[in-house]
């Protein structure tokens, strides 16, 4: 054997047995600690409870008064209905005056809180404007400013009456709305 190989198997068993003595001294160390034990307890009491007055409960009986039954009417309410007009094609151009078809209806009957849409089919913008364009200014009631092509306005209907309306862009396009 090499020399090399003698003093790695010397030093290899010198710290086998600084190991086995350093777990032989710290044996010894725990087996001299002092015992401390847990305390036991060899008698029970039982605890003494105070005694609490009993509460004197007072029981009032009051007499059941059922009330008469009222029975309410039922009363619809109107439904809301939105009603569509269309602008239609062509109508950009003078003629459809004539015929009353700038609007499709011109004229229509609805209740109050009904819904009046306005959809343009034509190809060019259009407004729907309340009043009439002989007027210096518009009713003021309503405007729906430009609606371009495949757009619509629409408008609900809160007080009866009787509404006329036009477009600012084609003031031969009139028609009228009237409120029940």
């Amino acid at each position: 054997m090499a020399g090399i190989d003698k003093i790695a198997i010397v030093f290899s068993i010198a710290i086998v047995v600084v190991g086995v003595g350093f777990a032989f001294y710290a044996s010894s160390i725990q087996n001299e600690a002092p015992n401390t034990y847990a305390p036991v307890i060899t008698r029970t009491e039982k605890p003494i409870m105070q005694e609490t007055p009993q509460e004197e409960r007072i029981v009032v009986k009051t007499p059941v008064v059922t009330a008469p039954v009222v029975e309410t009417p039922v009363v619809e309410t109107p439904r809301s209905e939105t009603v569509n007009i269309i602008i239609p094609t062509g109508t950009s151009s003078p003629g459809c005056e004539t015929s009353n078809k700038c609007f499709s209806p011109a004229s229509i009957t609805i209740n109050v809180g009904d819904t009046v849409e306005w959809k343009n089919s034509d190809t060019k913008p259009h407004t729907i404007t309340s009043g009439s364009p002989s007027d210096a200014i518009p009713g003021g009631v309503f405007d729906s400013s430009l609606i371009k092509s495949g757009n619509s306005f629409e408008f609900t209907f809160n007080e009866s009456g009787n509404y006329d309306y036009f477009d600012m862009i084609h003031p031969w396009m009139v028609g009228s709305v009237s409120v029940n």
